[in-house]
């Protein structure tokens, strides 16, 4: 199975289908591509705000009035890459902070993404780890009469822990703080920024 394969299978979050990379496989260490990670989250969001017009609103400032609101729900989409080292991750991370509800019966909703190239360090190889990434953001403002969205840039930070559950196989506790600097106008905002608690799931070949 090549390694197409294997991270197709992987992204599925599945621990059934997951279980089925732990086969035995040919020892690659000399090649550092052998070495690599995959992993994903999801959680609830805190402290989502955005600032327009030079004035500051939280995600419940923006949905004031909705109806069938839904609580604030973060996403750790996907988190993958390669071991530099037995310390130290490198890859991608996409997140996303997304609340929805009705304005006047129509659907409206606030939701901040985050595509970053992100670094994560174990100091002891397993267990506590800390993360920081920088990249692409945007942000969607839709009220339901009016859709806009920003595309800026953005920096993150956070801590976790993952605990080993099998071989290779680790259950994530991560908290992430990130903020997002946007061109803005008169309909989309300057800035915004979300923390999140994640519970995921991690492989680590």
């Amino acid at each position: 199975m090549n390694s197409s394969c294997r991270i197709a299978a992987l992204a599925s979050f599945s621990f059934a289908i997951a279980g089925s990379a732990t086969a035995a496989e040919p020892d690659r260490s000399e090649n550092p591509w052998s070495h690599w990670y995959i992993g994903s989250g999801i959680g609830p969001g805190f402290g989502a705000k955005y600032k327009l017009n030079g004035r500051s609103f939280s995600f419940d400032d923006g949905l004031q009035g909705a109806t069938d609101k839904s609580p604030l729900i973060a996403l750790n989409v996907v988190n993958a890459g390669i071991a530099l080292s037995p310390n130290l991750l490198f890859g991608f991370s996409g997140s996303a902070a997304s609340q929805i509800g009705k304005l006047n019966g129509n659907d409206a909703q606030l939701q901040i993404n985050n595509y970053f190239a992100a670094l994560t360090w174990f100091p002891a190889e397993k267990g506590f780890f800390l993360r920081g990434g920088a990249g692409l953001s945007s942000m969607l403002i839709d009220t339901g009469v009016s859709s806009n969205t920003a595309h800026g840039f953005g920096i993150l930070v956070g801590a976790g822990y993952a605990l080993p559950v099998a071989r290779r196989h680790n259950i994530t506790f991560t908290v992430d703080y990130s903020r997002q600097s946007y061109s803005g106008s008169s309909t989309k905002p300057d800035s915004s920024e979300f923390g999140a608690a994640y519970l995921g799931y991690m492989y680590r070949r």
